[in-house]
């Protein structure tokens, strides 16, 4: 059974994976930056080490990094200070200083649905199948409806072959909020998996 898959780098908040399964089924992991408390998460430009820029992107993160690891010496567990270094690793490439920050983020803040999203995107794309279940499923035990949960939970087992819990979830996403781009996504995965299986020989591109 043909099974490809490409990943692209993500933005802040957001996971882009496009995937092809069985030769039909096309689906994106997508987290977005809505269902946040504005005290959640600073904008790049508000967050507590951000520094005028050099002109340098890499240099300018690795500048703000420092900045934010003394401000987190001062505030440990700071929520907001723990996300924008995990965006700022993960921008820098190095996933597992990111994967560590947002479990750090997670265990001082067991209800944070971003934190668990990043954690989850980020666990999916380090081949932790296991663990981006995990963090995803916890944010339903926050919040049952919450649809880009439901969604990447979908992407997820369609990504395992898993038709019928792909559709489980996707169903959940339609029913919570249609008109959201997860739900919206959902309705397309739902469409995809309703196609008849092509050939087990040709390519997908996604």
């Amino acid at each position: 059974m043909m099974f490809k898959e490409k990943l692209m780098q993500p933005r802040y908040y957001r996971l882009l994976a496009a995937v092809a399964l069985s030769g039909a089924i096309a689906a994106s992991l997508l987290m977005l930056d809505q269902h946040r408390d504005s005290s959640s998460a600073p904008s790049p430009a508000a967050s507590p080490g951000a520094t005028p820029s050099s002109g340098n992107p890499a240099a300018d993160r690795a500048h703000e990094l420092k900045a934010l690891q003394q401000e987190l010496e001062q505030k440990p567990g700071h929520a907001p200070i723990l996300l924008r270094m995990a965006q700022i690793s993960s921008e820098l490439g190095k996933r597992a200083d990111a994967i560590s920050y947002l479990q750090q983020l997670v265990k001082a803040d067991p209800k944070s649905v971003d934190g668990h999203l990043e954690l989850g995107r980020l666990l999916y794309e380090n081949k932790d199948v296991e663990g981006s279940l995990r963090e995803t499923l916890k944010i339903l035990d926050i919040n049952p409806k919450q649809v880009d949960a439901l969604y990447n939970l979908g992407a997820i087992y369609a990504n395992l072959n898993n038709a019928q819990l792909a559709r489980t979830y996707w169903n959940r996403a339609v029913a919570s909020d249609p008109n959201s781009d997860s739900g919206k996504r959902a309705r397309d995965g739902l469409n995809k998996l309703a196609l008849p299986p092509a050939g087990t020989s040709a390519a997908v591109h996604p």
